[in-house]
Order: structure tokens, then sequence, then C-alpha cells
């Protein structure tokens, strides 16, 4: 079902378990673990599945409690986790120049929700595309969480109208959330852990500095023709 506070509740699909076809069945009944099922759901207006859900049915008897002879597994939600992300803007390198007398006023925009945004401070009238900040910009976010992707936005920043966004990117975070939830132990995105859980199809081409702990992640913006194009590189 979805769920609705102001009208009724809608159906998504339905599925439906014989009982009496497993409880008949001795070749069920002879298991000690019941066998974990992958149900499709249907809804009347549809042939199509509408989804799947992960499902096991036990039958015991009403006189004795289940748990006298069966153990009553806990799948209750985990619990949220509260992590501290801290994410590390060095500098750029070959910034677009937005100005008309070819500057930028630089400044990097960080969040995984728009509506927790964070700013590096300015690096003001930036002529060679290399903008300096040192800035550690500091996150309190929740696992598990329904989006793990950190984007990081190149803004130039204008005192008389909007501030022009020079590009951005995205960086998903998601496995090294789930590392740490395991571990709990911090972790450090370096090249070494990048390569081989963070970039496992090998399609982010990042630039990686000597220490190989810091990496360039490249931003693209639109042209003037409307057409996506890369506009520099920020060293995170």
């Amino acid at each position: 079902m979805d769920y609705d506070d102001l009208f009724g509740d809608d159906l998504i699909g339905t599925s439906w378990i014989d009982l009496e076809d497993r409880y008949f069945l001795a070749e069920w009944r002879a298991l000690a673990d019941k066998p974990v099922e992958f149900r499709q759901i249907y809804h009347p207006s549809s042939a199509v599945s509408q989804g799947v859900f992960k499902c096991w049915v036990e039958i015991n008897p009403a006189k004795v409690a289940p748990e006298d002879e069966e153990p009553i597994y806990d799948i209750s939600k985990k619990p949220d986790e509260e992590f501290e992300v801290r994410v590390v803007i060095w500098d750029t390198k070959e910034i677009k120049m937005m100005d008309a007398e070819g500057t930028s006023d630089v400044y990097i925009r960080c969040f995984f929700d728009s509506k927790n945004a964070l700013e590096t401070d300015c690096h003001y009238r930036c002529q060679d595309g290399k903008a300096s900040f040192n800035y550690r910009l500091v996150f309190r976010e929740k696992h598990p969480r329904k989006d793990y992707r950190l984007n990081v936005q190149a803004y130039d920043r204008d005192f008389f109208k909007s501030n022009d966004i020079i590009g951005s990117a995205m960086l998903d975070l998601k496995q090294a959330f789930e590392d740490v939830s395991i571990t709990k132990r911090p972790l450090s995105v370096n090249k070494k852990y990048f390569d081989g859980y963070l970039n496992k199809e090998g399609n982010l081409n990042f630039t990686w500095k000597d220490d190989e702990n810091s990496f360039f992640i490249p931003v693209s913006g639109k042209n003037d023709d409307g057409k996506m194009e890369q506009n520099g590189f920020i060293r995170m």
C-alpha cells in the first residue's frame, strides 16, 4: 500500500500465498529454516508486475508459543546512525572565467541535501583559473538515507545580480557510508580506497596528487549554446 495522510491509502499491488499448499507439502514442513521467497506483486488494473517483496512463511501450532520452538527474527528497521563527513576543498585549476574582464570570484558549494548546503569563502578576482581555499566543510548526515551523492558546485559570486554557476559534479559515497557503518572506524577517501571500492566500474576519471590523498574532480556547466562542457577542476 501507498500510505497517504490526506486521502485514502492506494493499493500498489498484491500477491497471494496458498498456506494450505505450504502446510501439506512434506518437503516444506521438513525444512528447519523456511525458504526465503521473492514474490511479484500485481495490481488488478495491470498485467505488469508492480514490484517484488521478500518474505518467508512460518506456520506454528496455536497451542505452542512460537519462540518455544522457533526463534523469532528481529526484522525491525536498523536505527539511524549519524556520521560526520569532512570535505576539504583545497583549490581549483582551469576554472572558467565568467566576468567580462576575464576574472571569476570563485567559491565552492557542497551538499547532500540542498537545504543544508555549505560554502567555502570566496577567492576574489581569480585570473588564471587557480582559486585557493584550504577550506573544510563539515556535514552531519544520517545513515541509512535515500541519496548518498555529494554535490560539488563551483560558483562565480556577483554583487549586483544572482551568482553564476560555473560547473558541478557528483560523487556517490554510499559505499563509504556502508563501510564506516560496518567497521565503526573513520575512513579517508584516498586513491587506494577510491580505486578499490568507489570506482569499481572505472568510469570516474579523477586526477590524483602525488601523495594520493587528494584529487581533482572535473566540473561541467552549460555554455552559451546550452550544451554541457567541462569548465575546470576542483581539488578535494
